[in-house]
């Protein structure tokens, strides 16, 4: 085809058919530029999806469609996925079309050298057209010249000058001519040979160029199909969470429980249970564990008799004598006022009973005994006073 369209009289095909090859360059260049393009767009939709998967991390949590969220995560993780697959695989196929770059250049390289011979020759018969042209033209311009001379009268000598020229004319006109016809055979051989060569190449490229398209195409292809899975995915997703689904889920993570509160019915008020179950409260005196310990044994011992009751020793004046403290030294004393006070103590003797069992002192009586002891501290140790009433 190509041969056919490039062989005019103008001789300009062979220019036209090796720019058109440089031109195949431009191109693999320029489709490489597109696909890189492509993969910047599909890397940021990646990034934006990727982002956007982890905003639904964030959304409320709260209620019966927080399940719903982790569907839409999930979603847009492997959407995010596919597009950044495909950003890989674009990256690949770029490196492919600048492999195929350069080894055009080096075809270019070679076929430069290879039709060398043909632009001598589109060059030749450029040149001899040319001069052809001019000694047609000059031819011409002395055969009128001569008719002219002849019309007009003129001398014979200006006549055989004119033929003379006309001749000179005449031979230079048809030496081009036989020119023209060697260096037009040679120029059609050689054009030919260098027209089905360009074509080749230019088919070679196309082919090439055409396959890498197919490659781009079929790799779209096979990321929209997984991006159609996803969707496909997440449309089942949503049909399986159903409303009691959700529902199900609340109940089960958020839950207080299966059973039910039991019946409470009325009750009548039991005073005298309420009555026994209280009892008097008991006023402690000290922090002693011997006295608190007394307080508690006089509900359960049997009273002393009246022999065994210990009485403590009083003086003539009625007072309790002191007894004799071995923790405490009158030499720890500087006067007479760190002396302990004397209390004057009446102690009742216990009325003799005769019968089997002694009468227990009530609790009240026994507060009143015990009640009015104090604790009396001292330089070097402590111990008992007790007071009368």
């Amino acid at each position: 085809l190509i041969k056919e369209h490039f062989i005019g009289e103008r001789n300009n095909g062979f220019d036209v058919l090796y720019h058109n090859m440089k031109h195949g360059h431009l191109s693999t260049k320029d489709l490489a530029e597109f696909i890189r393009e492509r993969a910047t767009i599909e890397e940021a939709y990646s990034r934006s999806m990727t982002k956007l998967a982890k905003s639904a991390s964030n959304y409320t949590q709260l209620g019966t469609f927080a399940p719903v969220w982790d569907v839409f995560k999930t979603s847009t993780e492997k959407l995010a996925s596919c597009h950044l697959d495909l950003v890989r695989r674009l990256q690949e196929l770029i490196k492919e079309v600048h492999k195929y770059g350069d080894e055009q250049l080096k075809a270019y390289k070679k076929t430069k050298e290879e039709v060398s011979g043909t632009l001598e020759a589109v060059q030749n018969i450029q040149s001899i057209t040319q001069a052809l042209q001019k000694s047609k033209e000059n031819y011409n311009t002395k055969c009128v010249e001569q008719e002219r001379l002849k019309k007009e009268g003129a001398t014979q000598r200006e006549v055989d000058k004119a033929a003379v020229k006309l001749k000179k004319a005449t031979d230079t006109y048809k030496l081009y001519v036989e020119k023209y016809a060697g260096i037009k055979s040679d120029f059609e051989q050689k054009m030919t040979e260098t027209a089905q060569k360009f074509q080749d190449i230019e088919e070679t490229h196309l082919l090439h160029m055409k396959e890498i398209i197919e490659s781009l195409s079929n790799t779209i292809k096979e990321i929209h199909l997984q991006i159609g899975e996803v969707h496909e995915e997440f449309i089942n997703n949503m049909t399986n969470t159903t409303v009691e689904s959700l529902i199900q889920k609340f109940a089960e993570s958020k839950g207080t429980g299966k059973e039910r509160p039991g019946p409470i019915e009325f009750e009548e008020c039991n005073t005298s249970s309420a009555v026994e179950g209280i009892k008097p409260r008991k006023r402690k005196a000290f922090g002693l564990s011997g006295i608190m310990k007394k307080e508690k044994d006089t509900e359960s011992v049997e009273c002393p008799d009246a022999d065994s009751v210990n009485i403590p020793d009083v003086d003539d004046e009625g007072y309790s004598i002191k007894p004799e403290n071995h923790f405490y030294s009158s030499s720890d004393s500087d006067s007479e006022d760190d002396e302990p006070r004397r209390f004057h103590v009446e102690i009742k003797p216990v009325q003799p009973n005769h019968s089997s069992q002694c009468t227990m002192a009530s609790l009240d009586e026994l507060k009143v005994s015990i009640g009015n002891i104090a604790l009396s501290p001292a330089i070097s140790g402590f111990f008992l006073q007790l007071k009368g009433e």
